[in-house]
């Protein structure tokens, strides 16, 4: 058989085809822990941040009564004029006291908004990787089936096997179409002339 098909190397195939199973699985993975990682987040939001933030506004709301209080006790102390005692100290643990509440408060506010809106950012989120988990678990699988059944083939073609001829067959036909149709005009087989040959056959 004059016909061959050149196979360089098959080993080339199988190290492309396990690098893309090993891509696939390791995009699979990092899908899995990112949407895994809003999930869990979202749970966050909804129930063990808020009480954090409920704990945080009442105890500052505590510590403001307690510096309110010490500041009343410490303006009624009776002395004269000049030897009134100063109250800067306690002014300023009220403020810091009002500032720790108001910020607790503010970061309820904003958990209270992202354990609303965050559900929906997921979905978005998700809707946008919809193509790429096709890929994944579709095509993916398509395609190392497809370059598994590749191997199988040129490795029973190099080892002389039916799928040899079938190779040929298959490529010489893509050849011959390649070529233009270049054989066409050769008539079929066994005619060995023109159109007188075949006025003088029975």
């Amino acid at each position: 058989m004059g016909d061959q098909v050149k196979v360089a190397d098959i080993e080339t195939i199988a190290r492309f085809r396990a690098a893309l199973v090993q891509a696939a699985e390791t995009f699979g993975l990092a899908l899995e822990e990112a949407e895994g990682d809003i999930e869990r987040t979202v749970v966050w939001l909804q129930t063990e941040r808020p009480d954090t933030w409920r704990r945080r506004i009442r105890k500052a709301q505590d510590e403001v009564v307690a510096c309110k209080g010490a500041l009343y006790r410490k303006q009624e102390i009776k002395a004269t004029p000049e030897a009134r005692p100063s109250v800067v100290d306690e002014r300023k643990a009220l403020e810091r006291a009002q500032r720790r509440l108001e910020h607790a408060e503010e970061k309820l506010r904003a958990t209270k908004r992202w354990a609303n809106e965050l559900p929906r950012q997921m979905a978005i989120f998700k809707g946008a990787l919809s193509t790429m988990h096709v890929l994944l678990d579709r095509d993916m699988p398509r395609m190392n089936a497809m370059m598994r059944r590749m191997e199988e083939h040129l490795d029973d073609y190099l080892r002389g096997g039916d799928e040899r001829d079938r190779l040929i067959e298959i490529l010489g036909a893509q050849g011959s179409m390649a070529r233009g149709g270049e054989d066409a005009d050769a008539g079929p087989p066994g005619a060995t002339g023109g159109p007188e040959a075949a006025e003088d056959a029975p």
